[in-house]
């Protein structure tokens, strides 16, 4: 049977934010603002005759963020996956690369997914919550500054619910479908998707690699809750992957990625899509 996957990578809000947040300080540094894309993803396909949808990271919830700031153009998990013709109840597999309020709300939207997440991830985040005083409750401080304690809860519950797998390291969910580990990189667990196709391989990077050019340059961002050597650490394993052609990665927040693929602009926000998979139509025209 015939293995392969579309992508499509949605932009569900964008926000407003230093360069340097991104591309990293120093070659960044005073060059200004840019509107960025929250993005995530969906891949579709699978074995001929059984394909089925696998989503990559679920949003944040509403314009919320744990510093106060407010995103613009939010979209919810249902108008977003609408505009590829799949509903929130059609989908069984949800990746998450990691824990930040921007990948990981909206899980109370999806009643029938499993959610798959790195051990090391769910634990270190457990870990800053039992941080004395402030450190383990207040947003507005650096350990928990990207974390929204509702989010962490819901995911509890559906631990609770045995409707969460956890992951030990690199793990092929299905056919095609490989969750690499990027331990504390950009987080504790991060992790990030190679996905098999009939073109070549892909990878859904989340935030393991910002924007283009951090891996372009080897140089990470500023912002960075977890150890920067690993992160060029990974850029080398993504590069390995895609053999250098980084058109093949969908970044975690870089307006290029709407540059670089077919995009629809549909409601709100823009749909790229990526790779359409053997057999497979387009969903944007």
């Amino acid at each position: 049977m015939t293995v392969d996957w579309s992508i499509w990578a949605f932009q569900y809000a964008k926000s407003d934010m230093p360069r340097d947040f991104f591309g990293g300080t120093l070659i960044n540094s005073n060059t200004g603002r840019v509107r960025n894309p929250m993005v995530y993803s969906l891949i579709y396909g699978g074995e001929l005759g059984d394909e089925h949808p696998i989503l990559v990271d679920t949003g944040m919830k509403g314009d919320w963020s744990p510093s106060g700031k407010k995103y613009k153009n939010v979209e919810n998990p249902k108008v977003i996956l609408g505009k590829v013709g799949v509903r929130p109840e059609e989908i069984e597999h949800i990746i998450l690369t990691h824990l930040h309020f921007d990948h990981a709300g909206n899980l109370d939207q999806f009643p029938n997914a499993m959610f798959y997440v790195q051990t090391c991830e769910y634990e270190g985040w457990k870990q800053v919550y039992e941080l004395p005083g402030a450190l383990g409750s207040d947003t507005t401080m650096w350990p928990l500054s990207s974390m929204r304690r509702a989010d962490f809860d819901m995911l509890e519950e559906l631990l609770a619910a045995g409707r969460v797998t956890f992951l030990e390291g690199d793990t092929e969910l299905v056919p095609g479908i490989i969750c690499r580990l990027a331990r504390d990189s950009h987080t504790f667990g991060c992790q990030w998707v190679e996905i098999t196709t009939s073109d070549g391989p892909y990878v859904i990077a989340g935030d393991c690699v910002y924007w283009y050019e951090n891996i372009e340059k080897m140089w990470p961002p500023a912002y960075v809750q977890g150890n920067t050597w690993n992160l060029i650490k990974g850029y080398r394993a993504i590069r390995d992957v895609v053999k250098d052609d980084l058109r093949r990665i969908v970044p975690g927040h870089d307006p290029e990625l709407f540059k670089r693929h077919s995009v629809a602009e549909i409601g709100l926000n823009p749909v790229a899509e990526v790779h359409i998979g053997k057999g497979q139509e387009t969903r944007i025209a």
